[in-house]
């Protein structure tokens, strides 16, 4: 796993968050030579369920977790009104 420190990670963002979506790739950034964060591909730090979707998103930004219940639950009742295909819940 590489290291940059802060400054670095700054003026590089794009480049790194480019390589931990495509790549995979994991960095650690060092501020005043001290370890403060770690940047990998979300799928490996929020992977704990097989759900996809607005239900995978809820917990990760926790401010917007209430439109994400509301969502869910509209899409889940227009599922079951739905009566042009079988949907099981």
């Amino acid at each position: 796993m590489q290291n940059y420190t802060l400054t670095e990670a700054k003026a590089k963002l794009s480049e790194l968050i480019s390589r931990v979506h495509f790549g995979k790739e994991k960095f650690t950034i060092t501020r005043k030579g001290k370890a403060v964060a770690m940047v990998s591909p979300v799928t490996e730090t929020y992977d704990d369920g097989p759900e996809e979707g607005l239900i995978r998103a809820k917990g990760v930004l926790p401010e917007i977790d209430d439109a994400v219940d509301d969502m869910i639950h509209m899409i889940y009742a227009n599922r079951k009104k739905a009566l042009d295909r079988e949907v099981d819940i």
